[in-house]
């Protein structure tokens, strides 16, 4: 299993962004990633912290598509483009 670090949060005036780093297989991949209100508010209905929204998508990417598969730098709403379950697993995860 790869290992996920979020970096610290920066908020902007409708989203979350942060700095990723994962570890897979003796590589390291770097991502640039937002995580807008409404993603964070559809995906853990304020449960959690938006940083652990953001390494849940991660996990659900990794169980998915190889790291080296994953956009060096996406908004996590396009995720339901490639895998529309999304919605549905990723709260799972929460």
């Amino acid at each position: 299993m790869a290992d996920i670090e979020v970096g610290p949060e920066t908020e902007a005036d409708n989203h979350w962004s942060y700095a990723v780093r994962v570890f897979d297989a003796g590589r390291t991949h770097d991502y640039k990633v937002t995580l807008s209100f409404q993603d964070y508010d559809l995906w853990s209905h304020g449960r959690v912290a938006p940083s652990r929204v953001v390494e849940a998508a991660f996990e659900f990417l990794l169980a998915n598509e190889p790291a080296g598969a994953i956009m060096s730098k996406f908004d996590c709403s396009v995720i339901r483009r490639y895998f529309p379950q999304v919605d549905r697993e990723l709260p799972e995860r929460l």
